[in-house]
């Protein structure tokens, strides 16, 4: 997963009438347990799905041989063996297309969601021909109210084909499910993919003395503390103006030093005492622009009083109990989760801050904490709702697996550039600690489980080391197919804007995503049809030659996947026409996703977000998935999730799933 900067080019359209009061649901409304009681089908027990993002077999593997994780060790030996396989994820393995197939039994040429990014081709002169935009939702602002949002996938997630046909189904966290599905006898939160208040994917915001003006990093917007009198002032920026022209609603925030250790924060009416490192309670905060209030919340951390004023402000999640957009199906099925756990809860799909630890904003014993929390939450929700034995199927997901492995995969490597030998020995074992976490989660449920429940366990891809990052798009022009203006041998802009499209054959955006500059199709394409395969091929054969000849001519790329084999469906016109998974330690370096161009070919990667998977091979990036009851496919893949529900529940399994049941 990753948080990448595209807040200028994302819009969300979120269909909403609001959650105003959020009233409950009266007996019989659609979306509640009560309607579906006497309709269930499923005659054998219940379904529990529990997702853990990121899971790599060959730790879990590790940890269990070492007796680190009993409860999925006694679930793994069940069934003389056959409780346990690796997991087939998708081409490339990385969260949205995974999790995305999931959810509609096939594969990204049908569904058409292929990267957390996709390329926006402009057709209007004056604009860059090519542009970013987030992959799984589309956002479009209106004149007034709220921006209407869609989900970009093709295809009707498996649960909410359940949910219409009898089955009672509570769906947790569930990623890339914004706008949160409806459903007849269902229920659910969406998880990743939920945008924060910004209208972006998870944007922090640090306001500090010591900011000068100047760029922002990537996921974070960096505000200089104004100090007069002893009063620093700054504006927390939210939600964009209804109609407006990218201007954004704001809300005034003064910061006062009490003493070394703590300040006094006010914001919008809030005054509050805040000790130094350490949390605030949520803030409910409302913007105002014309009439139009938007409420969202949000934690604080004062990082420092004095000498100089230094203050963390978490992405303003939408609050639960008054959205700005749906985040759950039905509404007050939030506000329901809130009063489960006596309190607010972080509702932004990406909702641990990497970015935050990223921009070194906020160091690992804060980010780590923050994790906790939120984890003990997202466990309370489960177990709480386990227990209202009102559901046939009950979905869960947890990202920590995941967040962890990025943000501290450093730490086991002492051949990474960011390796840190004091820091490994006191987060070191930061991945470890999660899946101990995820251990003591299944072994929760298990011990509530009924004799004839099923148990599903699942991690949608595993992980790789990520050391050197490849300019992709520099590499293109050593290889005479992207040319930039002026003959130039570099670019320091993103979104491609110095790309000469004239001559220009090949570009590359996304973490490994290949397009060709196709006459036709491209606004300004060079390349006939007829030669597309041709030069397919020859950029193939290139960078599956490449070698790092500063790192002991490693190899680079694993494989190149030429579009038109691997991507096939009803959406395969929206495809890469070459995705390139790196071998082991590299990746598409972090200028390249955005349409970069910087000089040289090999970049160290210098980011604490050290761990990858997004541009890996498929063959090389198994998830897993355990189950309490034998798995009949030896190789089972994630699009067979959709088919097993489906038979478990005795459904007719729809023609569109690509998958079959591993049951």
């Amino acid at each position: 997963m990753h948080a990448f900067r595209v807040s200028a080019v994302l819009v969300i359209l979120i269909a909403l009438t609001g959650c105003k009061s959020c009233k409950p649901s009266t007996p019989g409304t659609p979306g509640t347990a009560q309607t579906s009681a006497a309709t269930r089908t499923a005659p054998h027990g219940r379904m529990i799905v529990l997702g853990f993002d990121g899971v790599d077999p060959r730790w879990l593997e590790q940890w269990v041989g070492q007796g680190k994780l009993p409860n999925l060790k006694r679930l793994m030996e069940a069934e003389q063996g056959r409780a346990y396989r690796h997991l087939g994820s998708t081409n490339p393995p990385q969260s949205p297309v995974a999790w995305t197939s999931f959810a509609t039994g096939t594969r990204p040429g049908a569904h058409g969601i292929y990267d957390f990014i996709s390329r926006r081709l402009n057709r209007q002169p004056g604009l860059p021909p090519v542009t970013p935009q987030v992959a799984t939702s589309s956002f479009a602002v209106q004149e007034a109210g709220p921006p209407v949002a869609r989900n970009l996938r093709t295809g009707e997630p498996f649960w909410q084909n359940l949910g219409n046909h009898g089955v009672r189904v509570v769906a947790l966290n569930v990623p890339y499910s914004f706008p949160p599905d409806p459903m007849r006898d269902g229920r659910m939160l969406s998880g990743l993919g939920v945008p924060d208040l910004r209208e972006t994917n998870s944007t922090f915001t640090y306001a500090g003395t010591e900011v000068r003006p100047g760029p922002n990093p990537g996921g974070g917007v960096m505000l200089p503390l104004v100090v007069t009198d002893g009063v620093g002032r700054f504006d927390l920026e939210g939600p964009s103006i209804p109609g407006g022209q990218g201007e954004r609603m704001k809300l005034p925030v003064e910061v006062r030093a009490s003493s070394e250790q703590a300040m006094t924060v006010t914001i919008d009416g809030h005054e509050m005492q805040m000790r130094v490192r350490e949390f605030s309670p949520w803030i409910r905060v409302t913007f105002n622009h014309d009439g139009t209030n938007v409420t969202g919340i949000l934690q604080m951390v004062a990082l420092e009083a004095q000498p100089r004023m230094r203050l963390f402000v978490t992405p303003i999640s939408f609050d639960p109990r008054h959205q700005y957009s749906p985040i759950a199906y039905p509404q007050h099925f939030a506000v329901d989760l809130s009063d489960d756990l006596q309190s607010d809860f972080k509702t932004v799909g990406w909702d641990h801050d990497t970015s935050a630890l990223n921009a070194e904003v906020i160091d690992e014993e804060l980010f780590l904490r923050d994790m906790n929390t939120i984890e003990t939450q997202r466990t309370q929700m489960l177990v709480s709702r386990f227990q209202a034995n009102d559901w046939d199927l009950l979905l869960w997901v947890s990202t920590a697996t995941d967040r962890a492995s990025h943000m501290f995969y450093r730490l086991t490597d002492p051949q990474h550039p960011r390796y840190d030998a004091a820091l490994a020995s006191r987060f070191g074992n930061a991945i470890e600690e999660q899946y101990r976490r995820m251990d003591a989660t299944v072994g929760r449920i298990v011990a509530m489980m009924r004799p004839d429940d099923t148990l599903v366990i699942l991690s949608d891809h595993g992980f790789h080391n990520y050391r050197r990052g490849l300019h992709i798009n520099q590499w293109l022009r050593q290889q005479g197919l992207l040319f930039l203006r002026n003959d130039a041998e570099a670019s320091d802009r993103e979104f491609l804007l110095d790309v000469d499209w004239t001559r220009t054959k090949a570009y590359a955006m996304g973490t490994g995503q290949i397009y060709l500059n196709v006459r036709g199709r491209e606004r300004d394409g060079i390349v006939n049809e007829s030669d597309v395969a041709a030069l397919s091929r020859q950029i193939r054969d290139g960078l599956r030659a490449l070698r790092d000849t500063e790192r002991g001519n490693a190899t680079v790329v694993h494989e190149v996947y030429i579009g038109a084999d691997v991507f096939r469906g009803g959406r395969s016109s929206d495809a890469p026409d070459l995705q390139v998974a790196f071998a082991e330690n590299y990746r598409t370096s972090w200028e390249s996703i955005l349409g970069g161009i910087p000089a040289g070919l090999f970049l160290d990667n210098d980011k604490k977000w050290s761990g990858d998977h997004a541009a890996s091979d498929v063959s090389e990036t198994p998830g897993i998935i355990i189950s309490n009851r034998a798995l009949r496919s030896e190789h089972p893949e994630i699009i067979d999730f959709a088919p097993t529900m489906a038979h478990f529940f005795d459904q007719p399994i729809p023609a569109s799933y690509e998958g079959h049941s591993f049951f």
